[in-house]
């Protein structure tokens, strides 16, 4: 049976729900998405140069999907992996996969595809293709971390219905990996197919726009090969909810510096700094990756207020990529992180993620 997403509620002008079938995609057939879910984690089990773990995916019920890592003994990294790709507990040849383990901010990654097969309902039925991305990292600074797999999937659903005498495109992605189709994964609506790439996903739990007119989903199959909806009146306009989701909009007019906020690069230097002019030093670690820092980097160090609120503090910008020693030592866990620091290097404040103009002169006020 469908999963309800949505109770029918009564419209001053009712549609009719729109039926629509859905194709699994995955990369390889055109474009695809720009984006993937965060990586599940994987925790292994270590048996000399063999690893093994396994995970669940699909419908209640079904079984683990096994995996097995080997380390090439003249590298010492791991080159190979199993996956039970069919679930029928054995690891046949063509389930064998290899890597050419490399080096990247510091760390060995070994990098595999395979596609795993999913049952398509709760009850059985047909096995559906579940394309997936693995890794394997291993920190030389971190012997003794306990090995660990991740993985993200690298499928989506679309398909198309006629509205206006037009052709509009569904897609639907999963944002929770299990294999699964429910509120708690995205969809999108778009004229075009390309936009699906390149649009912002909506939770199939809140409505998305097309033309601007409000459409929800009411029903979905769990297997994601089908859904309905129907078009309703949300109580606002597109261009309304999206002002009032705009983050970014007080930043954006906050008033500028005539020069953004300089940062050192030397933590060392930095304390030596705040300890001879009796300051406290204010950390931002980042890395070349990281959107969140970037912003930053455009609207928030350039803005007036948080210039003059750093004015009595020492500011330090450290690559966490390259400063891996500092980034243990002060537990960074992700980027951007902001740290208040006494002139002994002691924390005083910490913060994680985009910090707004207003949230960092707060943060850095003593």
């Amino acid at each position: 049976m469908p999963l309800l997403l949505a109770v029918l509620a009564q419209d001053p002008l009712p549609h009719e729900a729109i039926e629509v079938l859905l194709t699994a995609c995955e990369p390889g057939e055109g474009a695809g998405p720009r984006w993937s879910p965060k990586g599940e984690s994987v925790p292994l089990s270590a048996y000399g140069d063999l690893f093994v773990g396994e995970f669940a995916l699909g419908p209640p019920g079904a079984p683990p999907v096994l995996v097995l890592l080997t380390r090439a003994q003249e590298s010492r990294r791991v080159e190979q992996m199993s996956v039970d790709c069919d679930r029928n507990g054995a690891f046949e040849r063509s389930e064998l996969f290899t890597a050419q383990p490399r080096e990247q901010r510091g760390k060995w990654w070994s990098s595999f595809q395979a596609t795993v097969q999913v049952r398509s309902g709760v009850d059985g039925g047909p096995r559906i293709a579940y394309p997936m991305a693995l890794w394997f990292v291993e920190d030389p600074l971190e012997p003794d971390a306990p090995p660990t797999l991740r993985w993200s999937r690298r499928g989506w659903r679309e398909g198309t219905f006629v509205l206006d005498d037009a052709p509009a495109y569904v897609f639907l992605s999963e944002l929770r990996q299990d294999g699964v189709f429910d509120q708690r994964d995205v969809w999108l609506l778009a004229r075009e197919r390309e936009a699906l790439y390149v649009t912002g996903t909506r939770a199939l739990g809140q409505h998305a726009w097309l033309d601007g007119r409000a459409f929800r989903v009411v029903t979905l199959s769990p297997d994601g090969l089908s859904l309905s909806l129907e078009q309703f009146d949300p109580g606002t306009t597109e261009a309304e909810e999206l002002a009032r989701a705009d983050r970014l909009k007080p930043d954006r007019e906050a008033t500028r510096a005539e020069a953004p906020l300089a940062f050192g690069h030397d933590l060392a230097a930095a304390l030596a700094e705040a300890q001879l002019e009796g300051k406290l030093i204010f950390v931002d670690f980042v890395t070349t990756w990281c959107g969140p820092c970037k912003e930053m980097d455009q609207l928030v160090y350039t803005a007036a207020d948080v210039v003059a609120a750093a004015r009595g503090v020492v500011a330090v910008k450290l690559d966490g990529d390259a400063e891996r020693e500092l980034v243990k030592r002060y537990e960074v866990q992700g980027y951007p992180t902001l740290l208040l620091l006494d002139a002994d290097g002691n924390v005083l404040k910490r913060a994680v993620g985009y910090t707004s103009v207003a949230e960092t002169v707060k943060f850095l006020a003593r």
